[in-house]
């Protein structure tokens, strides 16, 4: 599965089975919260009760409101709000695209599913089918492995990339440092040649 989305994408097969493999250990731990939930639940950031609760518990110190806190909690309010709603929105159309009950979709808690964790609409915009039976679905090997690989190919990885490049296309993937030095040492060490016993 993975040298054929490599071959498709022209992506390193050993950067898509690491990203794999971190995200869900290939699949053994996909998530089992409704994301729907988690989703919507932060869409509603900004929703005005939420907002002023989230004012009072996160900009109040000591009974006086911080006018900075208070500010960056509106402001990160709207963000959520900004991010996720469209996510929201996606997630129906993903649960329609595969004829589930939106309340059916699981994976994290962050709302990502599958096996390579996409968001709804990294799903909506990068899922393959990458076996060919018509259908995508994240908890399959083959598309699985070719939506992540075109997931990197869509946001930049071509043959012969520098290393910098490689950090800056998996950043788009996961914007931590730790998670692309994981990635891409766990794909130098798949890439190594076997070891003599």
């Amino acid at each position: 599965a993975f040298d054929r989305a490599a071959e498709r994408e022209q992506v390193q097969a050993s950067v898509v089975a690491a990203i794999l493999h971190v995200e869900t250990g290939c699949g053994r731990n996909t998530g089992d919260e409704v994301i729907l939930y988690r989703i919507a639940r932060l869409a509603m950031a900004n929703e005005p009760a939420n907002r002023e609760e989230n004012v009072r518990r996160n900009a109040t110190v000591n009974g006086v409101r911080d006018p900075e806190l208070e500010r960056q909690t509106r402001a990160r309010g709207k963000y959520l709000e900004d991010l996720f709603y469209p996510e929201v929105l996606a997630t129906f159309a993903v649960a329609r695209r595969m004829n589930v009950q939106p309340l059916d979709l699981l994976g994290s808690g962050a709302g990502a599913f599958g096996f390579p964790q996409f968001l709804p609409t990294s799903f909506l915009k990068h899922g393959t089918d990458g076996n060919g039976d018509g259908a995508v679905s994240l908890f399959d090997y083959d598309d699985a492995a070719s939506s992540a690989a075109r997931y990197l190919a869509q946001h930049g990885w071509k043959p012969g990339i520098s290393h910098a490049e490689k950090r800056k296309v998996i950043w788009y993937y996961n914007r931590s440092d730790a998670y692309i030095d994981t990635v891409l040492a766990l794909a130098d060490r798949l890439d190594a040649p076997p070891r003599a016993e």
